[in-house]
């Protein structure tokens, strides 16, 4: 609770950001299918985009990867249901129903991960241990109640993915969970939502880690909000366009390439560092 009540303060001192969405709701179209493929790539769900569309829009389910596709047929049905993505929680009650019921649509292709069950045994990501078992509702009702004390929805967007991600509270898809609970804080305000392509997995990765192990909220909002431009400036009106954007925004590169991701319209950062870091 000491590091949300440290992130809430983080975003209060910050410059406000805000990214409302275009008056054309056709610009939009394909932003759901590379947000749930960037949402399960950068998990380890890796498939080319091309063979995740054919997945997702004709139903070519790979017969050897058949748990995989479904990973992403299930965050993209989330994702792409206008009314499900205006849905935050009214109370600490609604906003854990929604936790679980978006994680268990995301891992319902793995009946063994006991989709939409928060976990029973403690988890880890190397010698990081997330909360214990029997403190996770808890924590994420009072992660939640800390939303209160915050003014705009990319504020609120980035604590409810903290929290969210910081509990850990199932056995799989926690990362996709969060991110889907962040970007619903966004489309509910009519803002723009955020992609976390391939290329920036390590950034995005090093924010939370630095706030989770450090304390240090500053490169998880700088990283956001990097993250946040670059999704705004993308065009998602048709498949191609959209995928020609990305390219040349590298975003389909991988985490260790010397390639950056780029915000499409803005003058390159003459600086050897990552550009999210400079100013």
């Amino acid at each position: 609770m000491q590091r949300f009540e440290l992130l809430v303060e983080a975003l209060r001192r910050a410059a406000p950001q805000s990214r409302p969405l275009d008056a054309d709701p056709d610009r939009y179209a394909y932003l759901p299918f590379f947000e749930a493929y960037f949402s399960n790539f950068i998990e380890g769900t890796e498939f080319e985009v091309d063979e995740a569309a054919r997945i997702v829009f004709d139903k070519e389910i790979p017969a050897s990867r058949p748990e995989d596709a479904h990973d992403i047929i299930g965050t993209y049905r989330l994702v792409a249901d206008p009314e499900e993505m205006v849905h935050t929680g009214h109370n600490a009650d609604e906003f854990v129903a929604l936790v679980k019921r978006r994680n268990a649509t995301i891992m319902d292709g793995r009946p063994h991960k006991r989709p939409g069950a928060f976990k029973d045994v403690v988890n880890r990501v190397g010698g990081t241990y997330f909360v214990e078992p029997e403190l996770v509702e808890g924590t994420l009702r009072a992660g939640y109640r800390l939303r209160n004390d915050l003014d705009t929805a990319w504020e609120k967007a980035l604590l409810v993915a903290f929290v969210v991600a910081e509990v850990h509270p199932f056995d799989d898809g926690n990362g996709r969970t969060a991110r889907v609970m962040m970007n619903a804080e966004l489309q509910a305000a009519s803002r723009s939502r955020i992609i976390i392509p391939t290329v920036f997995r390590q950034d995005y990765l090093d924010g939370l880690r630095m706030l989770s192990r450090r304390n240090d909220a500053s490169v998880f909002i700088k990283a956001m909000r990097y993250a946040h431009d670059f999704t705004a400036s993308v065009d998602y009106t048709d498949y191609a366009k959209a995928k020609r954007q990305l390219t040349e925004a590298n975003a389909f590169e991988d985490p260790d390439s010397a390639n950056q991701l780029k915000i499409l319209g803005r003058a390159p950062v003459p600086s050897p560092t990552t550009p999210w870091r400079t100013g």
